[in-house]
């Protein structure tokens, strides 16, 4: 009878019962089939367990997930059975083969190398433990290469990783040299690994699909939490006992406590930031997928996750017992933003909170907006840092997310619009210290605006303008030059858009150009046809520009670059001005 259930799978394979509508099935039931050998332990000769290698191999390098999953499956129960007793030589080249396919041009073998390596038992993983995490953590980030980079391949990496982390911890003597080189790792390689994973925020034709990375960085940052926080315990509990008999004062404990310790302060304020933003961005499921690892990292029951900065606020903002729906905006967004309070948490919060207001999704902005008000006119909110309003914060912050995101328009165009809004709601125009947060912010708006072609970014950046060149200071008359500077934009939707800024700035502020000359400068705005010739609009931007005693040598740049180009070039580039403002339309989603 063993014999007959042994040539099953080679007689399948033989009669070539793999082609046609019913293959793919097929190969579920033999990875399904050949799983159950392996728990029944039937007996193989050398060649069949060749053979059913080479099938579970096969199969999990098929493009189909099922037929991914059942192979690794089945390896799981194959592997411990019937090869782990065979010896190193066959150990070392299965870990190979399946490092190796890794780097495989097919992206279904990187996605079945990945969870192989992550079933991999024991005494597989003791032999080669290093390298193999080392290709898994490089595995988990995007690469650097021109053509688009495979999400389930780093979603499949993430899992693997913390698989290899639960087989390694579980069984590896903790007080051995490998036991510590183990941890070690995990703690140097493998969380900052996972934390990049938790930073993927990959787009293609399919959506966010980063977003599935981010995901399981955060079941694996979780995981590995508490592996290193079970270690600790272990750690503190055994270092006394190697001691002196005699009591240890309390110093003493400290140190041993410190010296032992690897989840520290700094791992857990990064954890905890990296989630924390994940809980206010845009995606419901990911809100609540994040907070719900939150509390389970405050409240675990079976190990305390210690070293938590602001423990106590974040046990405030997410109660243990209650049943909130945390995918909800309104419900989720007044108490996570509550976070902001937290200096250790409020800059990577908030470059999260301003995907949310200033997104797209309409009911999403309404309420994360409102929450931010919300908490910004809050009176009963303290700030830690004495002294300095909520608005001052939060400005640092934002010009924080501005500098650490330059040219990244995923972050940098949600968090113009949310500057925006919050200048509509009068947030930052009687802050103290407001003319160093303008100054900074026309620093940096400068270099993003320049050369853009993200209607959305631009139109959002010439409102923030508007609204600085409104304050009677000099950077309002920086502001101001700068909107002038649009004026001759190639785009004729965004001449008009400066224009209309540029005569409400002077209805607002009549110090930034002479009176004499204000009623001819509104006339000027007023009757141009900013829409019409791109040369016509440039000659009326000088006389603006003179008007104000800017100059001409700022607003011409452009112009003179385009009189350094070839003759032929700039006609074309005059001749397009309409297939160029369709590409705009296009883009702009109209």
């Amino acid at each position: 009878m063993q014999r007959g259930l042994s040539g099953i799978v080679p007689a399948i394979e033989k009669a070539r019962l793999y082609r046609g509508k019913g293959g793919e099935i097929l190969r579920s039931a033999v990875s399904r089939f050949i799983a159950c050998i392996s728990m029944a332990a039937i007996s193989l000769n050398e060649k069949t367990k060749r053979s059913l290698v080479e099938t579970l191999n096969e199969n999990l390098k098929h493009p189909n997930s099922q037929i991914q999953c059942a192979a690794v499956d089945a390896l799981k129960h194959f592997i411990p059975t019937y090869l782990v007793s065979a010896g190193e030589k066959i150990a070392n080249d299965v870990i190979s083969k399946y490092v190796t396919l890794l780097d495989d041009p097919n992206v279904a073998a990187r996605r079945g190398g990945a969870l192989a390596l992550g079933i991999l038992p024991y005494e597989f993983l003791l032999l080669k433990w290093m390298p193999v995490m080392s290709k898994l953590c490089s595995s988990c980030t995007i690469e650097d290469k021109a053509d688009d980079p495979d999400a389930e391949a780093r979603v499949n990496s993430v899992r693997g990783l913390i698989l290899v982390c639960e087989t390694l911890t579980s069984n590896v003597d903790q007080s051995s040299d490998i036991g510590e080189s183990v941890y070690a790792y995990i703690k140097v390689e493998v969380m900052p690994a996972l934390f990049r994973a938790l930073d993927d925020y990959a787009v293609d034709n399919r959506g966010d699909v980063g977003s599935w990375v981010r995901e399981a960085a955060m079941d694996a940052l979780e995981r590995c939490t508490f592996i290193l926080c079970k270690r600790d315990a272990v750690a503190v509990r055994t270092a006394p006992a190697a001691e002196d008999k005699s009591e240890p004062s309390d110093m003493d404990a400290n140190a041993i406590s410190t010296t032992c310790q690897l989840f520290d302060s700094s791992i857990a304020q990064g954890l905890v930031a990296g989630i924390a933003k994940q809980a206010v961005e845009k995606i419901d499921k990911i809100r609540e997928i994040a907070v719900r690892t939150l509390h389970r990292i405050l409240y675990n029951q079976e190990q305390f996750v210690p070293s938590i900065p602001y423990r106590k606020l974040l046990e405030e903002i997410i109660p243990n017992n209650s049943d909130l729906e945390w995918a909800v905006p309104t419900v989720s967004y007044p108490r996570l933003v509550k976070i902001l309070q937290a200096s250790c948490y409020s800059k990577p919060v908030l470059s999260g909170l301003v995907i949310s207001t200033g997104g797209l999704q309409e009911s999403l902005r309404k309420a994360s907006t409102s929450a931010l008000v919300g908490y910004l006119q809050d009176s009963s909110i303290n700030i830690d840092d004495e002294g300095k309003s909520r608005e001052y914060l939060l400005s640092h912050d934002i010009l924080w997310v501005l500098q650490r995101y330059q040219k990244c328009d995923r972050v940098i165009t949600p968090t113009l619009k949310t500057i925006e809004t919050l200048l509509s709601k009068q947030v930052f125009l009687n802050m103290e210290g407001h003319g160093d947060f303008y100054s900074e912010l026309v620093n940096l708006l400068g270099p993003e605006l320049k050369g853009s072609k993200d209607f959305t970014k631009l139109c959002a950046g010439l409102s923030i303008l508007g609204y600085i060149s409104s304050q009677l200071d000099g950077t309002g008359t920086r502001a101001f030059s700068q909107l002038l500077v649009f004026l001759g934009h190639r785009y004729p939707k965004i001449r008009k858009a400066a224009a209309d800024q540029v005569y409400l700035v002077l209805l607002q502020n009549d110090s930034l150009i002479s009176a004499e000359d204000m009623y001819k400068a509104q006339e000027v705005l007023a009757e141009t046809c900013w829409e019409g010739d791109v040369e016509e609009a440039r000659h009326k931007r000088s006389e603006l520009n003179a008007m104000a005693g800017f100059g001409v040598a700022t607003s011409q740049k452009s112009e003179n670059r385009q009189g350094a180009r070839a003759p032929d070039v700039r006609n074309a580039a005059s001749t397009d001005e309409n297939t160029s403002y369709s590409s705009l339309v296009e883009f702009s989603g109209y």
